[in-house]
């Protein structure tokens, strides 16, 4: 008990203010115990919300069948004895290690009871270490954002901005710290007919508005008792074109919030395969940056220090108008094209220059 209490402490710091790429912040776990004081309550209390916002994080940045024969794995399994115990067993010592902040909402407490919502912290490395040492490989970045908009089909119609319960689901949520972050905005211009037939120039309006070229149009409706949503994923490119996908229809088992979270993990675990990375030998890579100016450069070359594929980016030679650097990256070739591209950056092979680096079209 009192070691654990001196690792509570440590813990309870303030968290630093997050940046929109942090997925290794879990938010909003709620804390509930009941001891026979309030000491006792509170301590039970922290250390099951630090184990559930562990669990949450392990959940959110692997694949459950990189998990299993593991301490990490979620599933109940039976020990030798026969006997049936929970997912799940990372020792609450190295949790409390992982943990580089909290913060404590909404608290009350009695003589004998504790109830609390925590947003907890975590250390990239410590937590990279503790599944490095189990051999579970892991995605450390997130995809660029998503601007969702909730069209809900009522009895007299589409509703998008006003009395809208599936928007009203999303608001609610915080998901700015998922692997695939989305957000929906508080007002706009687009109609629900327009956003249902996928107009060009309103969505692309939309998208320069909030710095997005992402937009998932999220069809929602309710008959017979039954829920069900579906709709369209959009990705607009650096010219203007519209690449769309198809994603369901699907029933939504619970209320709506369940629905927003249900659309979050299918796309988190659609990044998770594309994204996780399974060899961790670094592979060098020499490129050009090629940029018009020096706001242009500053940005390829965040894109290029702040890839988490990347271990090492070495400046080389700098000119007017570009810059030749050696780059030390882990995983697949595919993988840093991809990630660089959601930062904003094309990886391309160029006539005479080899591989270049420059802004997404």
């Amino acid at each position: 008990m009192r070691s654990f209490l001196a690792a509570l402490c440590l813990s309870l710091v303030a968290l630093p203010a997050a940046g929109a790429e942090d997925p290794f912040t879990v938010t909003g776990v709620e804390i509930d115990a009941t001891a026979g004081n309030a000491l006792e309550a509170q301590t039970q209390a922290m250390r099951q919300g630090q184990r559930d916002a562990a669990r949450r994080l392990i959940e959110r940045i692997t694949l459950a069948e990189d998990r299993i024969g593991t301490p990490l794995d979620m599933q109940p399994r039976v020990t030798e004895a026969g006997e049936t115990v929970s997912g799940f067993a990372l020792d609450d010592a190295i949790i409390a290690e992982m943990i580089s902040g909290l913060e404590i909402h909404s608290e009350q407490r009695s003589a004998t009871r504790y109830l609390a919502e925590l947003d907890v912290g975590f250390h990239r490395r410590s937590v990279g270490r503790v599944l490095d040492a189990y051999g579970v490989p892991y995605v450390e970045s997130q995809s660029r954002p998503v601007l969702v908009l909730p069209v809900f089909e009522s009895e007299t119609g589409f509703r998008l901005w006003e009395s809208n319960p599936w928007r009203a689901a999303w608001r609610e949520q915080n998901f700015d710290h998922a692997l695939t972050p989305m957000f929906t905005p508080e007002a706009g211009s687009v109609t629900p007919r327009q956003a249902l037939e996928l107009d060009e120039a309103a969505l692309r309006g939309l998208a320069a508005e909030h710095g997005v070229n992402r937009i998932a149009v999220l069809r929602a409706g309710e008959r017979g008792g039954q829920r069900r949503f579906g709709g369209y994923l959009v990705e607009i490119a650096g010219d203007g074109t519209m690449a769309v996908e198809t994603w369901g229809p699907e029933t939504v088992y619970g209320d709506w919030t369940d629905g927003a979270r249900r659309f979050v993990r299918d796309r988190e675990q659609a990044w998770k395969v594309q994204s996780i990375v399974r060899d961790r030998q670094l592979t060098e890579l020499r490129v050009t940056v090629l940029y018009s100016g020096l706001p242009e450069w500053r940005q390829l070359q965040q894109a290029l220090a702040r890839a988490s594929l990347v271990q090492n980016a070495q400046l080389d030679a700098l000119s007017r108008d570009g810059a030749r650097m050696t780059v030390n990256y882990r995983g697949a070739f595919e993988q840093l094209v991809s990630e660089l591209a959601e930062r904003g950056a094309a990886l391309e092979e160029h006539p005479g220059l080899g591989w270049v680096v420059l802004s997404a079209r």
